[in-house]
């Protein structure tokens, strides 16, 4: 019986623990946002844009997916790194820094393009909420810098000064 007993409280502490691990019970804050940079750039890199949206906020993920799924053919995002990621605890926010490389399919020069990434916690879920290109060659897929316009591999500059004209 008392066997019985015990054996009964290992099972029930071994499952608590599996249902922590698999809800993500006890990973911090910098991990969670990790993570999910990791999995959303990795989906981005190797064109899983359903997978990728979900780290887009929900009212965007149908846009994002449809515009990215436009450039299949002529678009190859050859890799990417995760240069560095800040984290704000207090407003549950976090900046990311990734450098894209990637080539256009009909001309095959390798380009490099760094986008700055806005993290925010939407219902516990970490969402990748604006990606701006910083420095590098443009690419439609990232918002410009204000004042430029990306088209795949070459910016057009927009002038809202009306003196010029």
């Amino acid at each position: 019986m008392l066997y019985a007993g015990r054996m009964r409280r290992t099972l029930l502490v071994c499952s608590l623990a599996a249902a922590g691990c698999i809800t993500g019970m006890g990973y911090s804050m910098v991990d969670q946002v990790t993570n999910a940079a990791r999995e959303y750039n990795n989906d981005v890199r190797w064109g899983r844009w359903e997978q990728a949206a979900e780290h887009v906020p929900r009212d965007r993920r149908a846009r994002f997916v449809e515009k990215r799924t436009q450039l299949d053919d002529v678009l190859e995002i050859a890799d990417f790194e995760l240069v560095n990621i800040t984290i704000d605890k207090q407003k549950e926010t976090a900046q990311a820094r990734v450098d894209y490389t990637w080539t256009l399919k009909d001309r095959g020069i390798v380009e490099k393009t760094t986008t700055k990434q806005a993290w925010e916690r939407h219902d516990g879920v970490w969402v990748v909420s604006t990606e701006t290109r910083v420095k590098g060659s443009p690419l439609s897929l990232f918002d410009e810098p204000q004042g430029t316009t990306a088209r795949l591999g070459t910016v057009v500059t927009t002038s809202t000064d009306k003196s010029s004209r």
